[in-house]
């Protein structure tokens, strides 16, 4: 047995679990090679009795019912020991996986004699999700040290025997929030070999809101003495220093110091007080100070204040701090060679409506921070001229279905310092990069869905990662090696890149006019032309679809004795070659006057192009 796939269940919407097996059923891994296991947690609800149904037709499938437990350690416990796969994956009940996922992960996983595989993830929401770890394959990841395992889900593939040798196991409990994390610095800590898959999406996590950790952090009290137990943990177990020094900054920087921006400005405070007063205790006992040494610039400050307790002033930081971005906007959008390529730019300002102010000073570049702070923040601090060292520009597309976030390679990018006056400065970047649909999701082709295009731009400890505006009303067709593809702004402002008329068709895209339509009459025949302007054409394409010629409503008005006309179908061709983008078509075609329309790839298309065939010309001079 290749793969068993471990999936807890409680009280599971019937439709996530249709999905679910749905994405089981379509992998291209042979039945005979995978298991799955479903441990139920003692629903309330008939969902046992689906999946027991659902076993009895299926002879790789084991379902088993225990009491509740209250999480879905205990049911993965349980399935890891009752598992005979080389390789055990625990699903969660309302994701599903990518019909390659088993079948690759395997093959990779058994070549490099894997403990480990940690392959491509994928979330509903954000484009950053795993933006660092999945960057490329790696088969010896443990190399980079515990953050191989980034981002800590449990949701990677796991050697069975490995985890039975050395008694891993999820904590049991309750409620154990991250009990992911504590599992998979066990792995780690036990010496595992990992390797990662970044070519191809194998998860995807579906953010519904309705697991048992969305409660978390509605107690502060519950969530700081569940940090601390972490963190405590992290020292106890990582002997390694580095990656202890890692885990203890990953935690201390998104989870004490993160609350200590945006999140002060909307909270009462007596809720402020108790998660800071949570938060100094957290600092002080279980962060060494040198880890601030390594800290964002951004996070320096936080934590200096912190430590100090500096409450008043961490909230005025966070006020000065609120709405800062850096949004980009496409400045040239163009096909060559069968790529699209596109030119962007961006400038970090609060809420695009005034410029992010830092102060250049003897070389140095300074956080600009409010007056009434200067004397209680150190200007060591404030220096984040090493920072200036890792700022990137880069850029990315995003399947609108798949939901898969792929890195584009720029061609060229910088972030560069803008000059405002004598002292004040700002930070601004210019992109270009390429999209080719051959190769452009990691080696692999483009398939047929609407892109969504965005850029990245991370400078001074800050990440920005938005869609790409695009130019007002801005909307391209183009033919490109047997594929259509539109490029538009869509309803949010943003480029977008539609692949199979998904979206929007190429006939439409391109506008034709009447004076576009060419008609002429061979054997009997009309052969009928509709030339497609502002379309790009590159190699050649030639896509079977239809068109229908429909009667205008007042035909019967030109014959008081004619039937009414019926609309007239015909095959047609979209095209692209070294002549152009047309659509062709050759039919008979009674005298009348007609609409047109197209249909190519499922998408329908209705130009405003009317064919008139020897009508009176008082009639031609109402179109």
């Amino acid at each position: 047995m290749k793969i068993s796939v471990i999936v807890p269940t409680y009280n599971t919407d019937p439709e996530a679990l249709k999905r679910l097996i749905g994405s089981i059923d379509a992998q291209t891994m042979s039945k005979e090679e995978y298991e799955l296991i479903f441990i139920d947690d003692g629903s309330t609800t008939n969902i046992f009795e689906e999946l027991t149904n659902l076993a009895n037709k299926r002879s790789n499938m084991i379902v088993k019912q225990i009491p509740n437990s209250g999480w879905g350690s205990r049911p993965r416990n349980i399935a890891t020991k009752m598992a005979n796969g080389h390789y055990v994956l625990y699903l969660d009940h309302d994701d599903y996986v990518y019909p390659e996922a088993f079948e690759r992960v395997y093959n990779y996983g058994i070549s490099h004699g894997a403990d480990v595989v940690n392959a491509k993830e994928v979330r509903t929401n954000g484009w950053s999700w795993g933006w660092d770890q999945f960057k490329e394959n790696n088969p010896a990841a443990e190399k980079l040290g515990i953050q191989s395992l980034l981002p800590m889900t449990p949701h990677k593939f796991y050697r069975r025997e490995f985890l039975l040798e050395n008694e891993i196991e999820f904590n049991e409990g309750a409620r154990v929030l991250w009990e992911d994390v504590y599992f998979n610095t066990k792995v780690f800590t036990s010496g595992a070999k990992v390797a990662i898959l970044a070519d191809y999406p194998t998860y995807y996590w579906i953010a519904t809101g309705a697991n048992n950790s969305s409660s978390f952090g509605r107690d502060p009290h519950e969530k700081w003495a569940q940090i601390r137990k972490l963190i405590q943990f992290f020292v106890d177990t990582i002997s390694n220093k580095e990656d202890l020094d890692f885990m203890l900054k990953h935690w201390y920087q998104s989870r004490v110091l993160g609350i200590l921006g945006a999140w002060l400005l909307d909270k009462s405070e007596e809720r402020i007080k108790i998660e800071f007063d949570y938060a100094k205790k957290v600092a002080e006992n279980l962060i060494p100070a040198y880890i601030d040494e390594n800290l964002t610039g951004i996070n320096k400050v936080r934590s200096y204040l912190l430590r100090n307790g500096k409450i008043n002033e961490l909230k005025k930081l966070a006020k000065y701090d609120h709405n800062v971005t850096a949004r980009s906007y496409a400045t040239d959008i163009e096909w060559n060679d069968g790529k699209l390529k596109i030119a962007a730019n961006a400038e970090m300002t609060f809420n695009e409506k005034s410029p992010y102010i830092m102060e250049e000073r003897d070389s140095k570049i300074y956080r600009y921070i409010p007056e009434e702070l200067k004397s209680i923040i150190p200007e060591q601090l404030l220096n984040l001229t090493e920072d200036m060292q890792n700022n990137r520009f880069e850029a990315s597309i995003k399947g609108r279905n798949s939901r898969v976030t792929w890195e584009t390679p720029a061609d060229s990018s910088e972030i560069r310092i803008k000059t405002l006056d004598n002292y004040n400065i700002t930070l601004e970047g210019n992109i270009e990069f390429l999209i080719d649909m051959e190769n452009a999701a990691m080696g692999a082709p483009m398939n047929k869905q609407p892109w969504d295009i965005a850029a990245r731009f991370s400078a001074v400890g800050l990440t920005f990662h938005r869609g790409i505006v695009g130019p007002e009303g801005y909307m391209q067709s183009a033919l490109v090696e047997g594929k259509t593809a539109v490029v538009y702004r869509n309803k949010s402002a943003l480029l977008s890149l539609d692949l199979g008329s998904k979206v929007h068709s190429v006939v439409s895209a391109s506008k034709p006019k009447q004076s576009d339509l060419l008609i002429t009459n061979e054997n009997d025949k009309l052969k009928v032309v509709i030339k497609l302007p502002n379309t790009y054409v590159y190699g050649k394409t030639k896509i079977k679809g239809s068109i229908e010629f429909k009667p205008l409503d007042d035909m019967k008005v030109l014959n008081d004795n004619a039937e009414k006309q019926k609309a007239v179908n015909s095959d047609a061709y979209l095209i692209g070659d070294e002549n152009g983008a047309r659509v062709t078509t050759e039919v008979e075609l009674p005298i009348g006057r007609y609409s047109i329309s197209t249909k190519f790839e499922g998408r329908k298309a209705i130009p405003e192009l009317y064919i008139i065939d020897r009508i009176p010309e008082v009639i031609e001079k109402k179109i």
